[in-house]
């Protein structure tokens, strides 16, 4: 019988996967500042769609190749519960936020992202709100994340999911909103989000129904979470987006008064930025 495997190709084989096997063993979270800038570089339009993943053609270019297994590697690695691990380890605070706001010409962009808003069914890119305003976007995927993610909004006497309004004032160059993003984790809690609409909106001031947005999740590839540092299910996110579409500051998990203080007083300096 012919033999197709050498001894010495089936020692490099195990090794190789030896290797792979030891890769996508869970690592420690470890909790940073965030230094560098947040976001993807290439700006959200409606035409934009993420991949992951090889086509047939890159199946054959071993650097691509090698690449796209340490991709699957890092995804292993964080798969099954680390999200709850390092969630109550962190308890949300998966890193820490940056001292001031993100240069304009350092910045990264927001991602593109689609779904319904409270007050229309149809389809909608959420990108298209934010064009040419500052917005301080909330990003969630669960009930905790959504309450943590709160109280950069809400701190003693104020509360600006109330009242908005104080964001602004007649002498500002841009205006200045809140957006949310409920990122639906599948298709059952899909339904679930959707059966609570009424709810939601009862929830929500009148005013911001068109800017709080329900998107699958999934639209947002492992990968590209990664980039945007928003791949924990559990807790939740705040982002400061320039008129631009760009990323100026990141904050997660929950906010006491200095980070509360932090968040705005960035959203005061891209405001000034504007009148320059």
């Amino acid at each position: 019988m012919k033999r197709y495997f050498s001894a010495s190709a089936t020692s490099q084989f195990l090794s190789r996967f030896q290797k792979h096997l030891a890769n996508t063993a869970p690592k420690e979270h470890v909790v940073k500042t965030l230094v560098k800038p947040v976001g993807l570089e290439r700006a959200p339009t409606a035409a934009v769609k993420y991949h992951e993943g090889n086509s047939f053609r890159e199946m054959f270019d071993n650097a691509k190749t090698s690449k796209r297994t340490e991709e699957l590697e890092l995804e292993f690695s964080k798969s099954g519960f680390y999200d709850v691990y390092t969630f109550r380890k962190t308890k949300g605070k998966l890193f820490l936020s940056p001292a001031s706001y993100w240069r304009k010409d350092k910045a990264l962009y927001f991602p593109h992202l689609h779904g319904r808003s409270l007050s229309d069914s149809s389809t909608q890119n959420v990108e298209d709100c934010m064009r040419g305003k500052i917005s301080v976007v909330r990003m969630f995927t669960s009930e905790v994340g959504d309450e943590l993610v709160k109280s950069y909004f809400r701190q003693g006497e104020e509360d600006y999911l109330r009242d908005e309004a104080k964001l602004n004032t007649a002498g500002d160059p841009v205006h200045t909103q809140i957006v949310e993003v409920n990122l639906v984790e599948n298709f059952m809690k899909s339904l679930i989000v959707k059966m609570s609409l009424g709810k939601i909106r009862k929830s929500v001031p009148e005013a911001r129904h068109s800017r709080y947005f329900v998107c699958e999740r999934d639209q947002l590839p492992f990968l590209v979470r990664e980039e945007l540092q928003m791949n924990n299910l559990y807790t939740g996110y705040v982002v400061v987006v320039d008129p631009d579409l760009r990323i100026r500051w990141m904050g997660c998990g929950g906010a006491d008064q200095r980070e509360f203080n932090l968040l705005w007083k960035c959203v005061r300096g891209l405001q000034r930025e504007q009148t320059q």
